[in-house]
């Protein structure tokens, strides 16, 4: 008899119908450490600047990777079609503050349909295929650093690798054909709503591709920032459009992974304030009138299985073509390298340490001709991290 219950207990617990056919999981990444990082800090006054190197100890949150939680779902409607959707949101895990802005579900908000053999369309907040994060990510094998890791993060010269997430967008992304993958995706306005008329909005649109053989990976995007038209108030107003084409690739040695990247970024904005798109520069660098800059980058690295864990490591350069705007010069070259480890405990935790350091190799002419003899202390930043990381 005890048995019979047993068995019918278990057998009232197990979806039946369409709930077998739905599913809902919440997740998540706590990463928790301890930093010393080391930049610029003014110890003057606006009138005269004294930048000086400083340091600081900290507990600090999301090196290896941002802390964050989410829920996503779907449910099935037959023919092989799914209702899905995911809700993203970071958060500082030292403080329990929100991240990307404060924003609820900053890191990706969006809901859509997906069919087996055509694959999603999806609409809301979506981290772009280049952004190295996200649902539909295409980029971020290519860096030894999973586009995380701090300051060792591709994103330092990459600009979409430092996160891309547009507002308002469409995507459509494809199943794996042939070890071929595609995303197309359009955004109405990547910072919050949209306004009439609609040139005062800053679109977007984006497009990758990666393609999977044995131990090659190969990935490419470009990105196309259309801002607003001048006058308009938005951030960038008047720029021309900004773009970003990334070009990468791993080969697999099981001893050793190498990667590499390229990167052509023009137009890139030297206004910092649009959600999404920092271009990683100090403010106090850019002289007056400087409104944009182009740049080329790329990145060599490698990964290492060692020790049950895996050593990583890459050396970035950021090389900018100098713009001249009467007086002023600006030509914002630096390099970034950086080092880490990390050890799995178990299959969700793991321990982290990392060492990275940007140091400047460029010039900048303010708008009355004086060289700004402290751009080195100003850009120049080293950062020192070990932690844990741990998923639910």
């Amino acid at each position: 008899m005890k048995t019979k219950l047993v068995l019918a207990a278990l057998l009232s617990a197990l979806p039946l119908g369409a709930s077998a056919q739905s599913s809902l999981t919440l997740y998540g990444i706590i990463d928790l450490g301890v930093q010393w990082n080391e930049s610029g800090v003014n110890r003057g006054t606006s009138s005269a600047p004294n930048w000086q190197q400083e340091s600081v100890f900290g507990i600090d949150s999301g090196y290896q990777s941002g802390s964050r939680f989410g829920v996503r779902g779907s449910e099935a409607l037959g023919r092989d079609w799914s209702a899905v959707f995911t809700l993203e949101g970071g958060f500082d895990a030292s403080t329990g503050t929100s991240s990307q802005g404060s924003r609820l579900f900053g890191r990706q908000a969006w809901a859509g349909l997906r069919q087996d053999r055509l694959g999603t369309v999806a609409l809301g907040r979506i981290a772009t295929s280049s952004s190295g994060t996200g649902a539909f990510d295409l980029w971020s094998p290519v860096d030894p650093f999973n586009a995380g890791w701090g300051l060792a993060t591709l994103g330092s010269t990459f600009i979409p690798t430092a996160g891309l997430r547009e507002d308002n967008s469409i995507i459509w992304a494809s199943p794996t054909w042939a070890g071929l993958k595609l995303a197309l995706q359009y955004s109405a306005n990547v910072d919050l709503g949209e306004s009439a008329p609609q040139g005062t909005n800053t679109s977007a649109w984006n497009i990758g591709a990666n393609w999977a053989w044995g131990p090659l990976f190969l990935a490419a995007t470009y990105d196309v920032i259309s801002y607003a038209d001048a006058g308009s108030g938005r951030p960038g107003s008047g720029n021309p459009d900004q773009k970003m084409l990334q070009l990468g690739g791993t080969f697999d040695f099981k001893f050793v992974k190498l990667h590499g990247a390229w990167a052509s970024q023009s137009n890139i904005s030297t206004e910092v304030t649009v959600t999404g798109i920092g271009n990683g520069l100090p403010t106090a660098v850019v002289p007056t009138g400087i409104g944009y800059y182009d740049n080329n980058a790329w990145m060599l690295g490698v990964t290492v299985p060692l020790l049950g864990g895996n050593l990583r490591g890459s050396y970035q350069y950021s090389d900018a073509k100098n713009i001249i705007n009467g007086l002023a010069q600006f030509e914002p070259d630096y390099y970034v390298w950086g080092l880490g480890y990390d050890y799995p405990f178990s299959r969700r935790t793991n321990m982290y340490v990392g060492y990275a350091q940007r140091e400047w190799d460029g010039r900048v002419t303010q708008s009355n001709g004086a060289a700004l003899t402290q751009a080195s202390q100003i850009f120049d930043r080293r950062q020192f991290a070990i932690g844990l990381r741990h998923l639910f």
